[in-house]
């Protein structure tokens, strides 16, 4: 049950983070190419994670992992789905 609940909980995660990254809108700022890839490729892994849960590929996730997932998607939705926002630290 406890399982069920982490799973779900992990999926419901990495779904607000894939969409989130897919609604994001520029609104006349530079295309960063780089950006984009970054965007692209993390729309890419956390939506693989509920597909490969509800495909049932995906039957075990621990609280550690959801964890950084519910951290990740606030991180995500606080930067408004702006992945520069998210590498601002190592800019210079």
């Amino acid at each position: 049950m406890a399982s069920e609940i982490i799973l779900i909980v992990n999926a419901m995660a990495c779904t607000a983070i894939a969409l989130r990254l897919m609604t994001f809108s520029r609104a006349g700022g530079a295309h960063r190419p780089v950006a984009a890839w970054a965007a692209y490729f993390l729309i890419i892994a956390a939506a693989s994670v509920p597909i490969r849960i509800l495909t049932g590929e995906y039957d075990c996730a621990d609280w550690s992992e959801t964890f950084i997932n519910i951290a990740f998607c606030v991180t995500v939705w606080a930067a408004r789905g702006n992945v520069m926002q998210l590498a601002k630290p190592f800019q210079r």
